[in-house]
């Protein structure tokens, strides 16, 4: 289980891990969104939030790796998107029936600051920059999952595994490091196939020195010839 925040954890003022979303908050909200958060801790694999539980708060994101997926039939999981540190996580559910409407796990240890909701609500409806910028990151979530969806019925399987990799390089892992540390099970999850598919497709790109694989580590050799496998799949 989950260990709860530690007493000498940061106020959300001096933190540098809170969601770029804080930026609009006035000092008195700032102090309102510290006293109602609590700050959690979670090992890899434990689950964050889940699909159709009472939605009772919002969450920032500060440290580590976590997935947020869609749970369908079979045990068949579609990964939306992964989230990093300051990222935040709202969702449907917080005006439609108050349940989430996805999971969120961690993939590595992590941790996240739930905020209250009656106080993110509160916030919402008396600080119209705070909400509006809320609106704009909902906006940008639906849209990448809209180019997403097209990837995932038009293109082919090498086509998926290439846009997946190329997302998790420049949005999650450091554009600068070449590294990408994944669960053959979590890739098969987000690009839409079959483990297995996934493996034999992985060792075709590292036959064509497109990629290298250490155990679940995929370090991406040739960033480039990615892309165009992604544009033309």
């Amino acid at each position: 289980m989950y260990k709860q925040s530690k007493p000498k954890d940061l106020h959300c003022c001096n933190c540098s891990m809170k969601s770029p979303l804080f930026r609009y908050l006035r000092p008195e909200e700032l102090e309102l969104v510290d006293k109602s958060r609590r700050r959690v801790y979670f090992k890899s694999g434990e689950i964050i939030a889940k699909q159709g539980a009472p939605l009772a708060h919002v969450i920032s994101f500060t440290s580590g790796v976590a997935k947020v997926y869609i749970q369908g039939a079979g045990n068949r999981n579609l990964i939306l998107q992964f989230i990093k540190p300051t990222q935040f996580l709202g969702g449907p559910g917080i005006y439609m029936e108050n349940i989430h409407y996805f999971s969120v796990s961690a993939v590595v240890d992590s941790s996240v600051c739930f905020i209250e909701i009656n106080v993110f609500k509160k916030i919402i409806k008396e600080n119209v920059d705070f909400a509006e910028a809320f609106m704009k990151e909902l906006s940008r979530n639906g849209i990448f999952n809209y180019e997403r969806f097209i990837s995932l019925t038009h293109k082919n399987m090498p086509g998926r595994i290439a846009d997946g990799l190329i997302y998790l390089h420049h949005e999650i892992f450091n554009e600068n490091n070449f590294r990408i540390e994944i669960p053959r099970q979590d890739l098969a999850d987000f690009t839409g196939m079959s483990k297995d598919s996934v493996i034999r497709t992985l060792k075709e790109l590292a036959e064509e020195k497109t990629i290298e694989l250490q155990g679940n580590t995929i370090i991406l050799t040739d960033l480039k010839k990615l892309e165009r496998i992604s544009d033309l799949s």
